[in-house]
């Protein structure tokens, strides 16, 4: 699929676009924004630490790029809301949306994770996509043009008894996708989730590396060895769909 959307959007540019990227700051947001950028994006980075999403604006900008970058934290209206309408005031009408920010910290099994970090989990995953979309499509429906890219996971469609509110939070937007996807065609719009393949993160290393992840999920070392996907071929996905290449998908989960 990345291959064959890759042949086809060679030589187009996403110039003049304004695209947003949650949880931009690091891994597979940072890859992703220094993608549309490098395609002609003007692109605005969001998570809720500062440091690295002035890391990224400056590496665009010294490439020639325009970029900028706000604080939120996905989980609260009043701080998308806000950051969208600042992203809308400097750049423009939102054109592209890509829900990256993500959380993945309860690990094992549910008697024995907190409640509340388990639903954390649910919350940036799901309900961020959701106030992000919120807050961005009007945008796109006035224009009757737009992209949205919601990062999910193959832990989706997975049996994950360690990992369940990782995994319970990644269908449901698979299943919002969908759902936003029926909805929003008529007004031009394109909606899709996407399933990157196991990335070198923050979340990927807390696996790897924590005392929970090393007790309760010992094997997904072993299972992800040699497999990792490149976060460069990630944000090259991503392109290709924002370019429209992968309109007549539109609604799928694409691995």
């Amino acid at each position: 699929m990345t291959d064959l959307l890759d042949s086809q959007n060679a030589g187009r540019t996403l110039a003049h676009r304004v695209a947003i990227v949650t949880g931009g700051g690091t891994g597979i947001g940072r890859a992703i924004a220094l993608a549309l950028s490098g395609a002609g994006a003007k692109v605005a980075v969001v998570s809720r630490r500062s440091n690295p999403l002035n890391e990224v604006v400056h590496e665009i900008e010294a490439s020639g790029g325009e970029a900028v970058a706000f604080t939120a934290d996905v989980t609260r209206r009043n701080e998308v809301d806000r950051a969208v309408d600042s992203i809308r005031s400097e750049l423009g009408s939102v054109d592209i949306l890509v829900n990256n920010a993500g959380s993945g910290q309860a690990i094992g099994p549910i008697w024995e994770t907190e409640p509340d970090v388990w639903w954390r989990d649910v919350e940036v995953n799901l309900r961020g996509t959701l106030l992000c979309c919120h807050a961005a499509l009007p945008d796109m429906i006035a224009r009757r043009c737009g992209h949205i890219i919601n990062v999910a996971s193959a832990a989706a469609s997975m049996t994950l008894p360690m990992a369940s509110s990782y995994a319970c939070a990644k269908a449901g937007v698979v299943r919002l996708t969908d759902a936003l996807a029926a909805s929003v065609k008529e007004y031009g719009i394109s909606v899709f989730a996407i399933s990157p393949g196991p990335t070198r993160t923050a979340m990927t290393s807390h696996i790897l590396e924590s005392a929970e992840g090393r007790k309760w999920m010992p094997e997904f070392e072993r299972i992800v060895n040699d497999q990792w996907t490149p976060p460069e071929k990630i944000g090259a996905f991503v392109v290709s769909l924002a370019k429209g290449d992968g309109d007549a998908l539109t609604g799928r989960f694409l691995h």
